[in-house]
């Protein structure tokens, strides 16, 4: 896991699933501040969120190495949020089935089961967007590098994942 190189995908897991849990964390507590204005910002969670966002930024990480270069990005975009309502549809009832889910969207118009709800859309479509243009381009340049100073045997050094001749 720890060799020189592009990051391990445990690595790039463990960014997914933190980088989830955090943007959940900051949106409830926007969503808290523009419905009730609620200066205190309570952004919540719960732990599973690790687990399914990691998981699913990998399999959307999947989907953009297979497809950036045979298919528009408003099309990968739409199939990413095919895929975050599958996976949030799938998880919700299996955690329910332990009375564990952590969401109940019963309250919008548009839900399904209390599970997924497509007001949602909009924002599951821009979060998309910062996932593949942002989260996964950049983590994908991630390298660990052979020393302190990034000097490769070959004269060469890494910089944020890029390989640049010594001089």
């Amino acid at each position: 896991m720890w060799e020189h190189g592009p990051v391990s995908a445990w690595v790039r897991f463990y960014i997914y699933a933190i980088h989830g849990y955090f943007a959940e964390v900051m949106f409830t507590a926007a969503w808290e501040f523009v419905v009730n204005m609620n200066w205190k910002f309570p952004g919540v969670t719960s732990v599973w969120s690790l687990l399914i966002y990691g998981t699913s930024n990998m399999v959307i990480e999947h989907l953009y190495l297979r497809f950036k270069d045979k298919i528009p990005l408003p099309v990968r975009l739409c199939m990413y949020v095919v895929w975050i309502y599958l996976w949030e549809f799938s998880t919700g009832l299996i955690l329910r089935q332990f009375g564990a889910c952590p969401w109940d969207y019963s309250p919008f118009d548009f839900d399904f089961f209390g599970l997924i709800t497509l007001e949602y859309a909009p924002a599951w479509f821009i979060g998309a967007l910062v996932t593949e243009q942002i989260l996964i381009k950049n983590t994908l340049r991630l390298f660990f590098q052979d020393s302190v100073q990034g000097t490769r045997q070959s004269g060469q050094q890494i910089m944020n994942g890029l390989s640049v001749k010594n001089d």
